[in-house]
């Protein structure tokens, strides 16, 4: 199904896809401050640079979508799959309808206008426009990731997570596995959003999970490319912190922190090279292969 997301400026903004560093950049709606940051955990093997890789897998739904569960049931099914389910992380974008989806936010709208084609159910990879198109059944999500996977990550992902005056605070370090110039960003999930969903066969498609609920790091035009950490070597590290307020009606208990490495291509793009979760009030290390 096809519905008119994009506005005239969106459709400008949209030529812009693929920016360079000298891009314009827009405010970031989320404003890191570095304050009241819990502490890293520990690095288990500091002479170790083999990290697991995980790509991201963006969901483009909404509740007024009556194909949506279609989508929701395959990711339920490759979500199952124990050759795969450690393979990736699942982002859901609610941009399909504002009014009466309680898993909507202003994020995801600018997610999807940068990165969904405008028909529903869609789902991209790696901060990507790169979809499965129509093309949404399970085995057909599990060659895209075959495609994309690689056997070892450029770099690892450490980071804690806490919630405190109104904030989610996420303390997060990265280790090179090969020398370049990376950005770190973060975004809010949420679990366990109640909204009913047109379309629905099974009590479960009614409740959301991975649902998104803001981004923090620089961007460039519509894209959320992070922080800079400059040019690392591999076996070095790089440390950053994040404040984000937290909306009054989000669920701390039940949102976590997504964690998105882009790594510069030769053309001084950025492609994203590793992401990994940390829930609030937990950390997590190295995800050494």
């Amino acid at each position: 199904m096809k519905i008119q997301i994009f506005s005239a400026l969106a459709a400008a903004a949209m030529l812009l896809l693929g920016c360079t560093e000298k891009d314009s950049q827009r405010q970031d709606p989320v404003i890191p401050e570095e304050s009241g940051l819990p502490e890293l955990p520990a690095d288990p093997q500091p002479d170790n640079l083999s990290f697991d890789h995980r790509i991201m897998l963006l969901q483009h739904t909404g509740t007024y979508c009556p194909n949506c569960p279609r989508l929701m049931s395959s990711l339920k099914q490759v979500a199952e799959d124990k050759n795969y389910s450690d393979r990736y992380h699942h982002v859901a974008s609610h941009s399909y309808n504002e009014e009466g989806d309680a898993a909507y936010s202003s994020a995801a709208a600018n997610i999807s206008q940068a990165f969904c084609s405008g028909y529903y159910p869609e789902l991209t990879f790696n901060l990507t426009k790169e979809s499965t198109g129509t093309s949404i059944e399970p085995a057909v999500i599990k060659s895209k990731i075959d495609e994309l996977h690689k056997e070892s990550a450029d770099v690892g992902i450490a980071a804690a997570a806490a919630f405190g005056n109104g904030s989610m605070n996420v303390n997060v370090e990265i280790k090179a596995a090969k020398e370049n110039l990376y950005r770190i960003a973060v975004w809010v999930l949420e679990d366990g959003i109640e909204s009913e969903q047109e379309g629905a066969s099974e009590a479960w498609q009614h409740t959301h999970n991975n649902a998104v609920r803001a981004m923090a790091g620089e961007s460039l035009n519509l894209r959320i490319y992070g922080k800079k950490t400059g040019t690392l070597q591999a076996g070095s590290k790089h440390s950053h912190g994040f404040n984000i307020k937290m909306e009054d009606d989000w669920k701390p208990e039940k949102c976590k922190a997504l964690i998105i490495v882009n790594a510069a291509d030769k053309d001084g793009k950025y492609d994203l090279v590793n992401c990994a979760v940390c829930p609030i009030g937990s950390s997590i290390t190295y995800d050494y292969k």
